[in-house]
């Protein structure tokens, strides 16, 4: 990861889109068959953890 915090999608991603549906910046895409997040537009919201049953996005430091 970069020098910047944020929030990653980790291994256990059954890529469903709920994330991508309840993002309100469009920071979540999907590159390479993986949901990825645009930390650049990441606003920290939160709102894609709580919708995640896989718990697959966690907040990196």
């Amino acid at each position: 990861m970069s020098e910047q915090n944020g929030y990653v999608v980790v291994f256990g991603c059954k890529r469903c889109g709920k994330c991508k549906d309840v993002c309100p910046v469009d920071a979540i895409y999907e590159e390479n068959e993986i949901s990825k997040i645009d930390q650049d537009k990441c606003t920290r919201c939160m709102k894609c953890i709580d919708v995640c049953t896989n718990k697959a996005i966690i907040y990196m430091e």
